[in-house]
């Protein structure tokens, strides 16, 4: 099969990509990028509810549910039980969920800008602008697949 498919390329890409901040994230921050994401995303959210934490993660209520406690007993997250609706979890980031979630991501940030400096025809500026568009494409056309 030809190597120069883009779709293998980025698949292969977020792959190593994702291996390497696991790597990294376990070794200076001890979260896997899992937990990492799950954070990093519900900070990006604010207040949230389980629910649309689960949608935003791209996971099952469940899974979300189920990994609660670990993130409460590490006073990383704040969890609110509505009287009378224990379905509606509301959460949010205690201020060292908020403090990790930052540092992590930052801190993953500048690693990986750092692999990059000795290169000059590698602009990172313009990859995140194209990966962008890429995306906000990929998204416009699955939901004009789903009205139709």
């Amino acid at each position: 099969m030809a190597t120069n498919r883009i779709t293998f390329t980025l698949n292969e890409l977020v792959s190593v990509l994702n291996g390497a901040a696991d790597r990294l994230l376990r070794a200076n921050f001890s979260l896997t990028y899992s937990q990492f994401l799950f954070i990093v995303t519900l900070e990006g959210l604010g207040r949230s509810t389980a629910a649309h934490l689960a949608e935003s993660l791209g996971v099952s209520r469940a899974a979300v549910s189920q990994r609660l406690t670990w993130f409460e007993q590490r006073n990383l997250i704040d969890i609110s039980r509505p009287k009378g609706n224990h379905k509606n979890l509301s959460l949010a980031l205690t201020d060292v969920g908020r403090s990790l979630a930052v540092s992590s991501a930052d801190f993953l940030e500048k690693e990986f800008r750092t692999l990059f400096q000795g290169l000059p025809e590698v602009n990172l500026g313009e990859l995140d602008s194209t990966l962008k568009k890429i995306t906000s494409q990929l998204l416009a056309d699955q939901g004009n697949k789903i009205a139709a």
